[in-house]
């Protein structure tokens, strides 16, 4: 008979693999297929809301799809616009592609210190894209 030992992960490393799986979760968040994030903003000062680059999308076949953005509810104490962009982004099959880039930027109304919030939807022509249609809700603190 063949005995295997067995190694399960300690407290202290699922406690540092789950906040490393938060931390990572609330950077990206609002390109993870909709749901909720937050954001914390230094008055008057426009930010990005993800620094992973922006929504993209390529279907199966490698076409590149234009993703736009449509705000659902807008800030009551600032002012969302978007900016796009192009950039290289590896696909499922490993191959690097030239992408164009939509990101989310959020700016408060010069002045304004507390909370705001606004929803806004991802919307694509693919009709593949499963992502299409999602909704985003993103709470904002502002110092």
């Amino acid at each position: 008979m063949t005995t295997y030992l067995l190694r399960l992960p300690t407290t202290f490393s699922m406690k540092v693999i789950a906040a490393l799986v938060l931390f990572f979760g609330i950077l990206c968040a609002a390109h993870a297929g909709g749901g909720n994030t937050s954001l914390v903003v230094k008055s008057g000062e426009a930010k990005e809301i993800c620094k992973c680059g922006g929504h993209w999308r390529v279907d199966a076949s490698g076409k590149v799809w234009p993703v736009s953005i449509e705000v659902v509810s807008p800030p009551k104490n600032g002012a969302v616009t978007t900016r796009t962009s192009s950039g290289q982004r590896k696909l499922r099959n490993g191959e690097a592609k030239t992408v164009r880039l939509t990101s989310v930027v959020y700016q408060s109304k010069k002045g304004y210190v507390g909370e705001d919030s606004f929803t806004y939807r991802r919307v694509t022509a693919d009709p593949t894209d499963p992502d299409n249609g999602k909704v985003y809700t993103v709470a904002v603190t502002v110092r």
